[in-house]
């Protein structure tokens, strides 16, 4: 039996283009930009790109935290109210402060803000996650990756009919991959 050839638009990893083909960059697929306000289970991710002010940055995960500290104490404070009026508390603050560290030591994964950076932003992703983890206050773990993106293959004015009368089989688009890297940054307890 002969093998059906498969003739699918699927984009394909090429090793050479002839010279006057262009290849246009899609740029990276990524999910929307959660709020800093969303429930702990949502990631708060924050992209670096070469051109992101290094401060910012910063400012940018620091305000983060803040929130799931405030998030954090919301919610012992909830159980401290939820208990009985009759009950035999004296101070309600040294309470709240010792169920919500009781919380955050029960939590497998903390509130985690994650930096990520993909190609030549790698460089500043780096610098950023140094700047925390040189911190006592702050706790970096690290992911290293790979994510593929999909470039489109133009071929030169007028010569897409001749090429394909000689029989080349050139494909419209292809796949690129880029390294990536990932800082996920937690409040230390």
């Amino acid at each position: 039996m002969a093998q059906e050839k498969n003739t699918s638009q699927r984009p394909r990893k090429m090793s050479r283009l002839p010279k006057d083909y262009k290849v246009e960059k899609r740029p990276l697929l990524r999910p929307p930009i959660t709020s800093q306000y969303a429930n702990a289970s949502a990631s708060k991710i924050v992209y670096v790109s070469t051109k992101t002010p290094f401060m910012s940055a910063v400012k940018r995960v620091q305000k983060l935290l803040a929130q799931a500290e405030k998030r954090l104490a919301q919610s012992a404070a909830d159980q401290v109210s939820k208990r009985p009026k009759y009950s035999h508390v004296n101070d309600e603050i040294s309470d709240i402060e010792r169920i919500a560290s009781t919380m955050a030591s029960q939590k497998d994964e903390q509130d985690e803000i994650v930096l990520k950076g993909t190609g030549k932003a790698i460089a500043k992703a780096m610098s950023l996650a140094l700047w925390f983890q040189q911190r006592a206050e702050y706790n970096v773990r690290i992911e290293t990756g790979t994510v593929g993106a999909i470039d489109d293959i133009i071929p030169p004015e007028g010569e897409d009919e001749q090429m394909q009368d000689e029989g080349e089989d050139i494909p419209e688009s292809r796949i690129r991959y880029a390294s990536t890297i990932q800082f996920f940054v937690s409040a230390a307890a």
